[in-house]
């Protein structure tokens, strides 16, 4: 549930990046999507088991 003060709604938008400064991507969504689960599931241990 947002609290006081966050934004309810965002979206990424990198087209001033591009005009402005020629921006460009050099790795697509699938496969920065890709990265991003296998690193949060790596660095916050999901997957791994413990032994009482």
């Amino acid at each position: 549930m947002p609290g006081n003060g966050d934004v309810p709604f965002t979206h990424a938008n990198i087209t001033s990046a591009r005009r402005e400064f020629g921006y460009k991507p050099t790795t697509d969504i699938q496969t920065g999507l890709k990265k991003f689960v296998k690193w949060y599931l790596s660095y916050y241990g999901y997957g791994k088991t413990t032994l009482n």
